[in-house]
């Protein structure tokens, strides 16, 4: 009776430790596309296309460097939603269209941040 108490509760703190490193590795990876995205805004802003462009491309490729994590963690729709929405960011960079670049950019940041936070350990998620 002791040890099968004993396995119980290891296990439900190796899957709390498994899911706390999860949510910090979520919140490292969504931060930096953010943070990245965020610096291509302002690239597009001062008229450096070039340097938007080939840094969104970057956020993009990296994004789906983790690709497999992502659907294994996380709901498809979003992650899915996020490919969908850094094509027609990448489209508006290619046309050079201020405005719609920077809603859909904005968009963009939006939802990787909502993904982030949605794997953090907080009350909110928890309830």
């Amino acid at each position: 009776m002791k040890l099968r108490m004993t396995i119980s509760c290891l296990t439900l703190v190796i899957l709390l430790g498994l899911s706390l490193v999860n949510g910090w590795y979520a919140e490292t990876l969504t931060r930096q596309a953010s943070q990245q995205l965020t610096r291509a805004q302002d690239a597009a802003l001062s008229g450096d296309w070039d340097t938007a462009r080939s840094a969104t491309q970057k956020t993009f490729q990296e994004w789906q460097s983790h690709d497999f994590y992502f659907h294994t963690v996380m709901r498809h729709t979003d992650t899915d939603q996020i490919l969908r929405t850094f094509q027609g960011v990448l489209q508006y960079l290619r046309l050079k269209e201020t405005d719609q670049y920077t809603a859909a950019n904005a968009d963009l940041i939006t939802q990787i941040e909502l993904l982030g936070e949605m794997e953090c350990a907080s009350l909110e998620n928890v309830l």
